[in-house]
């Protein structure tokens, strides 16, 4: 029976320490506001002329969550394609409209130019501008050759 005790005496202490511990952190951030002033109630970007820093620093949290997403990927997968790059890369598409909706804030709005900011890293920049075509490529290249000769030899 003792036995039995101590342990539910130390299961029961354990539970109460993680709870005290855990229970302030897990009410601390209820009932406040989004962290970024830019954001509506809705979620929606609000680009704010007069918070030249805080746009930047957006734009530069996003930038690094495109560059540690394709940084994460290309470790699990070495021998990827660069198609398969840019399928991972657009998948999440509200991360790309915060980004062009966050770098046009930058530019148009307050003036400053995104790219001295920072950017994107080569194989992020690489992966976003793969076309679509996918297996269809070489057809297109194919189909684009021949319609070059046929006008070439129709009107030359």
């Amino acid at each position: 029976m003792v036995w039995s005790y101590d342990v539910l005496a130390k299961q029961v202490l354990v539970l109460f320490i993680l709870l005290s511990v855990l229970l302030p952190f897990s009410i601390l951030g209820t009932g406040k506001t989004s962290a970024y002033a830019e954001f509506d109630k809705s979620g929606n970007f609000v680009c704010n002329p007069f918070g030249r820093s805080l746009e930047t620093n957006i734009y530069m949290d996003i930038v690094h969550k495109i560059n540690d997403k394709m940084s994460l990927y290309m470790k699990t997968n070495p021998n990827a394609t660069v198609l398969q790059q840019h399928d991972v890369m657009m998948q999440d598409q509200k991360t790309w409209d915060l980004y062009n909706k966050s770098r046009t804030c930058l530019a148009d709005v307050i003036g400053a130019n995104p790219d001295d900011i920072i950017s994107l890293t080569p194989n992020v920049q690489q992966a976003i501008t793969v076309p679509e075509f996918g297996l269809f490529s070489p057809m297109v290249v194919m189909i684009a050759i021949l319609g070059s000769i046929v006008v070439y030899r129709k009107f030359f």
